[in-house]
């Protein structure tokens, strides 16, 4: 085989520098590793990752474009606060999904309900593997998958991809609210019992009593 063909599939099988730069400081600013207000310097994160500080400025313009940082030339980029008015607007959009999802979950058979809830027990699972590993990240990433999948399932794929347009944006506010606490990443494991439990018996009230308590939780932790 050619070493050239090799060599050149090899070059365009891996992501462009900015783009690299751009996932590596938006993930860790989705996890919590850069917390708010934290100056971040193009040199630094350079550094880091092993690149030049070219495709990280352009990553730090494209993060900015998003709001997740503010560009102050010769000194770096600020992880802008979470505002209040996103804290709200976020977990009101959340609820007001979760609870229509809900409803359509709740008028299925009994058959595909249990399915569900064997899907998201699969998950809380993970969730707790992950919090007994002291792996607060990816408990952070199974939080986002145990809603999404429940959106998935609520018959309106409108309401699910709006659902998925806040998933980063939950998935910070979720690492703020829990810190570096294990015992309060695991209070919400056990609203994530409460929830599927309610899922499977078909028992809207109750899950709405119960997201309402489990947003309101995550959201007086911020």
């Amino acid at each position: 085989m050619d070493a050239t063909w090799i060599q050149d599939v090899s070059m365009t099988s891996s992501p462009p520098a900015a783009e690299r730069a751009y996932e590596f400081v938006k993930n860790r600013i989705i996890s919590g590793d850069y917390t708010q207000n934290t100056l971040l310097s193009e040199g630094d994160v350079a550094a880091a990752i092993g690149l030049s500080r070219t495709p990280v400025r352009e990553a730090f313009l494209r993060l900015e474009v998003e709001g997740f940082l503010q560009l102050y030339p010769k000194r770096g980029a600020l992880v802008v606060p979470i505002h209040p008015d996103d804290i709200r607007e976020v977990f009101d959009a959340r609820e007001l999904i979760d609870a229509h999802c809900a409803e359509h979950i709740c008028q299925l058979a009994d058959a595909a309900r249990a399915a569900l809830g064997e899907q998201l027990t699969a998950v809380i699972a993970e969730q707790t593997a992950a919090l007994d590993r002291g792996d607060l990240r990816d408990y952070t990433r199974l939080d986002a998958v145990f809603h999404q999948t429940i959106m998935d399932h609520g018959g309106n794929s409108i309401l699910a991809q709006l659902g998925h347009s806040l998933r980063e944006r939950q998935q910070r506010f979720t690492a703020a609210a829990i810190g570096r606490n294990v015992e309060t990443a695991r209070s919400f494991v056990e609203g994530h019992q409460r929830l599927t439990a309610a899922l499977v018996a078909g028992d809207l009230p109750t899950y709405r009593t119960e997201i309402h308590a489990h947003l309101s939780n995550s959201r007086n932790q911020l």
